[in-house]
């Protein structure tokens, strides 16, 4: 993958030395996005929601990452499946919306109907297929592991892959039974790593505490826990300035939970002016300690 020469030079400065100022095409350049959709946003797991939220049959959400879309489908209580949002005649997202129901996955662009399993039923317009079991809309690996819902979309096929392996201990127990009290997304106008950082830095931002559990579920999600209550934290990148940050809040113990959607906004706002003002070393070792390792087959492409 063909990268801006300066950021070839800073991973192999980082990679002998371990000190080294970031360029600025490290946090702008959209090569540089686009190697980390490849190498980076495709890990497994991106933990995507509550499985409340899919509380009846025919319940569907969409969920970004990058460029790629997908659906998590709930064809019955016992039965989930993670699919590609992408229609198998021209690539058209099937559905647009957050979430939905139906008992059919309907294409408004050129009119093709999907069993809520993926398997095309009706491709209007082209009757001509008649052989319609071939087609399939690829599913992902998922689990639904203590109510939240896990999906790998690190590979796709007509038949899910076989999943990776994950740790179900760093989900609380009591997390399956819990009540999700508010969904909030907020945007920022900057590169997904620092957002990660962030995260992973300072949770009482969050929580407004200290984290009794802070839990990392692959490159982009997070799960923190304290006094009953838990968040689930979701970076969704969009472009290489531009973040969304869904947070899932799920009481624990009943209590009906603190809105903390203006206290989280307020320690994305201060973090803001923070980074803006030392935007190429507000990221130190320990970030890239993480991140060059995952990267590092882009660079030696």
């Amino acid at each position: 993958m063909e990268l801006p020469e300066s950021v070839r030079t800073f991973g192999e400065e980082m990679a002998s030395s371990g000190a080294a100022r970031p360029p600025e095409e490290l946090f702008a350049a959209y090569e540089v996005f686009a190697a980390e959709h490849a190498q980076v946003f495709m890990r497994p797991w991106i933990a995507v929601d509550h499985v409340s939220r899919l509380g009846r049959d025919g319940r569907w959400l969409r969920f970004d990452v990058g460029n790629r879309s997908a659906l998590v489908v709930r064809e019955k209580a016992d039965c989930l499946h993670a699919l590609r949002n992408a229609c198998l005649h021209a690539g058209y997202r099937v559905c647009d919306d957050e979430d939905g129901f139906g008992e059919q996955l309907f294409c408004p662009y050129h009119g093709w109907y999907y069993a809520l399993d993926g398997r095309l039923t009706d491709p209007m317009l082209r009757p001509d297929i008649e052989d319609r079991s071939r087609y399939r809309l690829p599913r992902y690996p998922m689990r639904l592991s203590r109510g939240l819902i896990l999906v790998d979309m690190s590979a796709a096929a007509p038949s899910p892959p076989d999943p990776a392996p994950f740790d179900e201990s760093l989900i609380p127990d009591e997390f399956a039974d819990g009540a999700v009290t508010l969904r909030k997304r907020h945007n920022v106008a900057w590169n997904w790593k620092y957002l990660r950082q962030f995260l992973s830095a300072s949770p009482e931002a969050f929580l407004g505490g200290a984290a009794d559990e802070a839990a990392e579920l692959g490159p982009l999600s997070f799960l923190l826990r304290r006094d009953g209550e838990a968040l689930l934290l979701r970076i969704i990148p969009r472009f290489p300035g531009q973040s969304d940050l869904d947070v899932v809040q799920v009481s624990l113990d009943g209590a009906p939970g603190v809105d903390r959607s203006e206290a989280i906004a307020a320690a994305l706002r201060a973090a803001a002016d923070e980074i803006g003002a030392a935007p190429l070393t507000w990221l130190g070792r320990d970030f890239y300690a993480w991140y060059w390792p995952l990267f590092a087959s882009a660079l030696a492409s």
